[in-house]
């Protein structure tokens, strides 16, 4: 332990640039998470939708939407927020739905920027079915 002290005494600029190191991605890693969105579960996405009006934005491709999707959500490609179109949705919690929660969290913190409320459902639609809720197929 003592050979511990003395080298940091003759290499204090290693340690130095070792803690600067650390701090940086401690930082680092507050800034990406202070980003992101919050990930819900099923259960907080009912209560979001039953109690704040909350808006449910299908990311996953068409066919897969048809298949089974949460009730009146809407069917959207992320371009579709570029282009204005979910204006609209600015005012309101936004529930985003992909298959893969990497792509809604994406999506979540671009959006955020531009003033909207985005919240990632966890386990995406898969964890909706796991929690017996109800899934709409067809348009």
């Amino acid at each position: 332990m003592e050979h511990l002290g003395q080298f940091i005494i003759n290499h204090w600029q290693l340690w130095l640039a070792f803690i600067v190191i650390l701090l940086l991605t401690f930082i680092n890693e507050l800034i990406t998470q202070k980003k992101k969105a919050k990930e819900i579960t099923p259960q907080v996405a009912v209560d979001l939708i039953n109690n704040e009006n909350a808006v449910v934005v299908d990311l996953r491709d068409k066919e897969a939407f048809t298949q089974g999707h949460i009730i009146d959500s809407i069917h959207a490609k992320s371009e579709e927020f570029e282009q204005k179109k979910m204006d609209k949705y600015k005012n309101k919690p936004i529930i985003l739905v992909a298959t893969r929660a990497i792509d809604a969290q994406t999506l979540a913190s671009k959006i955020r920027g531009q003033g909207y409320q985005p919240h990632v459902l966890g386990g995406g639609i898969a964890a909706w079915q796991n929690a017996d809720l109800p899934l709409v197929k067809g348009k």
